[in-house]
């Protein structure tokens, strides 16, 4: 019996592995979407502004999406929440960075995202705390 019970719990561990593992691919291939889009209008797929950079363009979109990535890995929020607030963060960065030209408003998701993170840095540090702890 006590066999059958070591199984469950690592096979519970290895299952909490596995999600961990699915929602981390899932990010960053949210990530990535707007670089995707970058490439999508340097080739001509989509139509966009006449001065358009790629690698401007990339660098913006890596940058914007990493940064908010690890921010958003950082915050006390369901999975959901996060995955929701990045999909609705890439695309307003999208419209604004690659379709209207206007890099100082396609960063603005930054900016809550940076004083929600501020706000819940405490409850994170007790967090952290507890789990180098072991409790």
């Amino acid at each position: 019996m006590d066999t059958l019970e070591k199984l469950a719990q690592k096979n519970k561990a290895h299952q909490k592995q596995q999600s961990n593992d699915r929602f981390s691919t899932v990010a960053m291939i949210l990530v990535l979407v707007p670089f995707l889009f970058g490439i999508a209008i340097d080739v001509g797929a989509i139509n966009s502004s006449l001065n358009f950079n790629l690698w401007l363009y990339g660098f913006g979109a890596l940058f914007f999406g990493l940064l908010l990535a690890a921010m958003g890995d950082l915050m006390l929020f369901s999975r959901w929440l996060k995955i929701s607030g990045l999909i609705i963060s890439q695309g307003w960065f999208i419209y604004f960075w690659a379709f209207q030209m206007q890099s100082w408003l396609a960063f603005v998701p930054l900016v809550p995202a940076f004083v929600l993170l501020q706000i819940q840095m405490p409850k994170i540090k007790k967090q952290a705390e507890r789990e180098k702890n072991g409790i």
